[in-house]
């Protein structure tokens, strides 16, 4: 169940949004084997005199599975994600961050069971 936080300092249109979205979603599927379903995107556009530095940011907050989450397929999120900001925003590629939170299986749940029960079933 990763969940994509996006932070922008330029305006979007809601296509742009809903493509930067899906090309999140997509990345994210194909390159962990996570089901779309499972895959939530948040934007929020903030104000340039309201942040320090205006490069993109993306915050990837998912459950530690490294049978399928490995480097490499974080690597390849990371390089996909990075090309898509830069051109959506056309900010410096070098400034674009993109960080990945691992979370352990018992400290996130669906439904109100935890990732790791769910994968004992």
């Amino acid at each position: 169940m990763p969940i994509i936080k996006i932070e922008l300092t330029a305006k979007k249109t809601s296509e742009e949004k809903k493509d930067l979205i899906d090309f999140i979603t997509h990345t994210i599927c194909s390159n962990s084997g996570t089901p779309e379903k499972n895959i939530y995107v948040f934007i929020t556009e903030w104000e340039r005199d309201n942040v320090r530095q205006t490069a993109p940011i993306a915050l990837i907050d998912w459950t530690d599975m490294p049978e399928t989450r490995t480097p490499e397929a974080k690597k390849a999120i990371m390089v996909a994600l990075t090309d898509k900001l830069q051109a959506l925003t056309g900010e410096n590629k070098d400034e674009i961050v993109i960080i990945f939170t691992d979370i352990p299986l018992i400290n996130a749940s669906m439904g109100g069971v935890t990732r790791k029960e769910d994968r004992n079933k």
